[in-house]
């Protein structure tokens, strides 16, 4: 065997071997921890639970709104909560939908941001008026785009909340229902959001937080005004799911919230349009972000092409002796399975769609489609700043 082929599969094998590292640390770190979550269930008593403000907001879809507002108002929630809608705009529809269950609900409200704003991000704007005219110390935010499912919901988000005030921000998770998805590219979408999540829930989980989830997320109030808002992005459309986030969570103050009842499911979320808007709007306020997991999250895949090339390459060096060629495809084919045993867990874990043979392709060429989603972000033509 030539000894260019020995060096091409050892750093073939280097390449998996490192791989399997990053996946340990990372990726079965967070699939522990959501196992845990439902099986460690909070031990606390009903006295110790905190008050909590839900803020929802809405852009006119009085529908999904009822359907959510039933859910909110019906948790079991052993403490004091109020519900508070902001719309963006007046809207009959969404005042009558309020109005109506108003009238046995006294703990909902609704407010609605005034018409003509210009130069200022919209969501922004009603998530500040929502917090101010919030009244307890600690709001939970979600979007009319989300189902609540299970009635314990608010109870899970607000389990790690203590009165000395050591928790500051929790995290929750939105998961995407693979029924709701049947369109050319399902599978890619469905491995690219549950790579994605998992790329700053491990971070958060580590200690490193830099981002969330606008469908389920909660923090104090406090913290929130002085942090003085969204002051430091007014300019931008977006980022109050992770610009915000860096600049509040920090390793001691940070909870991450990952149990089964805790979970909303998001509607409509792996739609081609949606899921492309959303992955752009991402990468694009991420580069506002100092501390957010550049390198070892990106070298995962690229060492999974350079393991491929490096086995093919051995291949090619050790001609017509088949030996390196044998050796190294019993390597990638090793990678292969390791990219199904492990992916296929992390699916399951976030409630995707199961996986398998795909799996591979979808893993290998991952880092190619960020890079390419990351170039398009930026001279892409969609709404960054609120001027666009």
């Amino acid at each position: 065997m030539p000894p260019i082929a020995l060096w091409l599969i050892f750093a073939c094998f280097m390449c998996v071997l490192l791989l399997a590292a990053i996946y340990f640390f990372r990726v079965r770190t967070v699939i522990s921890y959501r196992r845990r979550a439902d099986r460690e269930r909070p031990d606390r008593a009903d006295s110790e639970y905190l008050p909590a403000s839900v803020i929802v907001y809405s852009q006119g879809e009085a529908e999904n709104l009822d359907r959510l507002l039933h859910s909110i108002l019906e948790q079991d929630y052993p403490a004091a909560f109020e519900v508070i809608v902001v719309n963006e705009g007046e809207s009959a529809d969404v005042r009558d939908t309020v109005s109506l269950l108003r009238a046995d609900n006294p703990n909902l409200y609704l407010t609605f941001t005034p018409e003509g704003v210009v130069n200022l991000s919209r969501k922004k704007l009603a998530l500040t008026l929502g917090i101010k005219a919030a009244r307890y110390g600690i709001v939970v935010l979600t979007t009319t785009a989300a189902e609540i499912e299970s009635p314990l919901w608010l109870r899970r988000m607000m389990s790690s909340f203590d009165r000395e005030g050591k928790v500051e921000v929790v995290l929750g998770m939105a998961y995407v229902d693979p029924t709701e998805d049947d369109r050319r590219g399902r599978r890619r979408r469905a491995f690219d959001y549950v790579a994605d999540s998992f790329r700053w829930l491990a971070v958060a989980i580590a200690g490193k937080p830099f981002r969330g989830t606008e469908y389920n997320i909660a923090y104090r109030k406090e913290t929130f005004m002085r942090n003085k808002g969204f002051a430091h992005t007014l300019n931008l459309h977006y980022g109050d799911d992770d610009i915000f986030v860096s600049e509040i969570a920090t390793r001691r103050n940070t909870a991450v919230e990952l149990s089964d009842e805790s979970m909303v499911r998001l509607r409509q979320g792996n739609h081609p349009r949606i899921f492309t808007e959303r992955v752009l709007r991402h990468y694009f306020t991420e580069g506002f972000i100092r501390r957010r997991p550049r390198l070892l999250w990106s070298l995962a895949g690229w060492l999974q092409i350079f393991a491929v090339a490096c086995g093919a390459a051995a291949g090619y060096a050790g001609y017509p002796n088949m030996q390196p060629a044998v050796v190294a495809l019993v390597i990638v084919l090793a990678m292969f399975g390791l990219d199904i045993y492990i992916w296929r867990r992390a699916m399951k874990a976030l409630k995707s769609r199961p996986l398998m043979l795909t799996i591979p392709w979808l893993s290998v060429s991952y880092p190619l489609r960020k890079a390419g989603q990351r170039i398009k972000s930026k001279f892409g033509k969609q709404k960054k700043y609120t001027w666009d």
